[in-house]
Formats: structure tokens, C-alpha cells, sequence
């Protein structure tokens, strides 16, 4: 699995990025550009996948792994 983007803020918010965290791998900003500088952090990404993998209430969706809990969001998209 190749993780390139997460995201992790408040549930129930649009995850426009005002309020949340997107982090991208070096991978992910340059295959999947977002069109503005994107934020590079390949540590934050992997934490996140590492608390999406192990959490069982973690659901699988087309491309994203998705975690609804304690009142936060955290997301992973995967090539």
C-alpha cells in the first residue's frame, strides 16, 4: 500500500485544510499535486497511516482509509 496524502482534524468540518492537517509524501506532492505548495512531511504521514492500520474501526473507502473518532477525523489516500 502506497500512502501519498493524510489528513487529520475536527469531525463533521468540510477538511478544506483551514481547520485540519493535509501532509504529503515527496511522492504524493509531485504525483498528485494539489496545485499549491503542499506541506511535505513523510513523518506525519506516516504516523497517521501507522494509527489508521492498527485502529480496527478504520474503514476502507475506493481509495481512502477513513477513522471517525473521539471527535477527529484522520484520513489516508492510497494509489
Amino acid at each position: 500500500m502506497n500512502v501519498y496524502k493524510t489528513y487529520s482534524g475536527p469531525n463533521g468540518r468540510c477538511m478544506c485544510g483551514c481547520v485540519g492537517k493535509y501532509s504529503y509524501t515527496q511522492h504524493g506532492a509531485n504525483a498528485h499535486n494539489p496545485g499549491y505548495e503542499p506541506n511535505i512531511n513523510e513523518r506525519s504521514v506516516k504516523i497517521i497511516t501507522g494509527k489508521l492500520l492498527r485502529n480496527s474501526n478504520t474503514k476502507r473507502e475506493d481509495d481512502m482509509l477513513i477513522l471517525e473518532q473521539n471527535g477527529r477525523v484522520m484520513v489516508a489516500w492510497v494509489d
